[in-house]
């Protein structure tokens, strides 16, 4: 009797794994696809005598059936190759199947790029309109059991403030009476 009931539970057993391994291919299982990241623009908030504020927009692309939480991004922006700015860890969540933009508002300040306001000043009124800049941003993505890195550099020009034209001194004139 023990031993007709093993083997009965060893057929429903066999049965059992044999129809589920069947229904495997329909439940469309796949690995998690790496998301895509890539720059967009950057555009220009507001430009005051001293600093600017931008937004650096990038395109972040999850073809995953899930959302993708807690992606983290490190920056560093150089003006004229010195260092202007630099963040780490800021957090944001993509849905699943979406393509977004991530901005990175920043407010940056001439003078990293300048060593003073005169020079500031001297370049704009040699009639310069810009200044290079370079943004090097990693985004770190964990998809379990994955870990993406995914390094962007991009490179452009950034605004400087437009020169101020002269303003017109206004004198009334007097009569003079002797």
């Amino acid at each position: 009797m023990r031993n007709i009931f093993l083997k009965t539970a060893v057929v429903m057993l066999v049965f059992s794994v044999a129809s589920i391994y069947a229904q495997l291919p329909k439940l469309k299982l796949s690995a998690p696809k790496k998301p895509e990241v890539v720059y967009d623009r950057m555009d220009v908030k507001s430009i005051k005598a001293k600093k600017a504020k931008v937004e650096f927009v990038y395109i972040v692309d999850n073809p995953n059936s899930f959302g993708v939480d807690h992606i983290k991004a490190d920056y560093e922006l150089l003006l004229k190759g010195k260092s202007a700015a630099k963040g780490k860890d800021v957090t944001f969540t993509i849905p699943a199947k979406t393509k977004q933009e991530f901005k990175l508002p920043l407010e940056i300040n001439y003078l990293d790029a300048f060593e003073s306001a005169g020079m500031l000043a001297k370049t704009i009124a040699k009639g310069k309109k810009s200044i290079p800049f370079q943004m090097d941003i990693t985004f770190k993505i964990e998809v379990k059991p994955l870990k993406f890195d995914v390094p962007i550099t991009t490179k452009g020009d950034l605004p400087l403030p437009k020169a101020k034209a002269p303003q017109k001194i206004k004198l009334k004139k007097k009569k003079l009476k002797l």
